[in-house]
């Protein structure tokens, strides 16, 4: 017969439900008190992959699953990533073992045609026939599908390296009208080679690819939300985007990014009516950041709706800024040296700000 103290250990020893890796992942970062943005920073990621991870859409690459059980101190199989790369690799054991079944014809059977008839023989033959006929039809849209994906993939591809190699209006229009095309990106659809960011976060401001290009969306007067390249570095380079502000008050660019969880990059930033700003950003307050140049320029094709193309080109501590390829001002400055670029809306007193950038491209040395 067993007492309340057995009865207590029966139950301690019933396994526990081991958590998925999206599960365990959360549950440790929140046991240590952390934000996506700080868990990202301890493992040298960025907050949307970290988003990725927990909604199980995604999975970390061999450097940062190690950097992962390193700052968790916990090994693949405790953080239940072992389970979700195992049910990767049998879901695409599958789907290649289904398309070889429906490659394979089934076995005809001809006999001697001796042992047959001849109506036997024409209908042997109606048969062969039907079967030859489905057989081609299958094959014909198995090549159907392959097709689709390899234009896509050329699509994304030409969005990008392919189309900086081979485009003939490539050259760069600033001085001193040399570098390497190594961004040629329309901004229509994202392309894994920059890794634009994408989403809404907690305030509703977004980061969104549409027909029209990609668009940065703040609802909130008094601030601007910026939209990040999280794959790109660039030293000596020259940036340019076509930009369109839709609503609010002011758009621009941003690069030099060394840190843009800590906001650590300049901004170029200008209104709808000419004027513009060059901060160096410290953190997240603007009230810290240091204004390196502000001015008015009369190339700028004031108010709404109105498409300009903004560019600039940093050359080691040599900082230019053009509109409309048409040169506004340059600098010196040394504090970042190299870094992420992107593009951002927003508005002092009017909200909502949007802004619609497309055909973006970098020169590099």
């Amino acid at each position: 017969m067993q007492g309340a103290g057995d009865k207590e250990r029966v139950e301690q020893q019933k396994p526990l439900k081991k958590r998925t890796f999206p599960e365990q992942l959360k549950y440790q970062r929140e046991l240590r008190g952390w934000s996506q943005a700080k868990m990202a920073e301890e493992i040298g990621a960025t907050p949307n992959r970290i988003s990725s991870w927990e909604r199980g859409i995604a999975l970390p690459g061999a450097y940062l699953r190690e950097q992962l059980c390193l700052r968790l101190d916990m090994n693949a199989q405790e953080l239940g990533l072992l389970a979700m790369i195992e049910e990767d690799l049998s879901a695409a054991s599958e789907s290649v073992s289904s398309v070889q079944q429906q490659m394979l014809a089934p076995p005809i059977d001809i006999p001697d045609p001796s042992e047959v008839s001849q109506k036997q023989l024409s209908d042997r033959a109606s048969a062969s026939h039907s079967v030859g006929v489905k057989r081609i039809s299958r094959l014909r849209a198995i090549l159907t599908v392959v097709i689709v994906l390899l234009v896509s993939l050329l699509i994304i591809v030409w969005s990008g390296p392919l189309n900086a190699i081979f485009n003939p209006n490539a050259t760069n229009p600033y001085p001193p009208h040399s570098g390497q095309l190594i961004l040629n990106d329309t901004l229509q659809n994202q392309n894994n080679t920059e890794n634009w960011q994408e989403g809404t976060n907690s305030q509703q401001a977004s980061c969104i690819f549409e027909a029209q290009g990609y668009v940065a969306f703040q609802p909130h007067a008094g601030y601007f939300h910026a939209c990040i390249a999280q794959k790109t570095d660039y030293t000596n380079f020259t940036y340019e985007v076509a930009m369109t502000i839709e609503q609010g008050e002011f758009g621009g660019i941003i690069f030099r990014s060394e840190n843009s969880v800590d906001s650590h990059y300049y901004i170029f930033r200008i209104h709808t009516d000419g004027s513009y700003w060059l901060y160096r950003f410290v953190d997240s307050n603007i009230e810290h950041a240091i204004l390196l140049q502000h001015s008015t320029t009369q190339v700028f094709n004031t108010g709404l709706g109105k498409g300009n193309v903004i560019a600039v080109s940093a050359q080691s501590s040599t900082l230019t800024f053009y509109i409309n390829r048409q040169q506004v001002c340059a600098l010196q400055d040394a504090a970042y040296t190299h870094g992420q670029i992107g593009v951002f809306a927003g508005s002092l007193e009017q909200a909502p700000s949007q802004a619609i950038f497309k055909d973006a491209k970098v020169w590099t040395r």
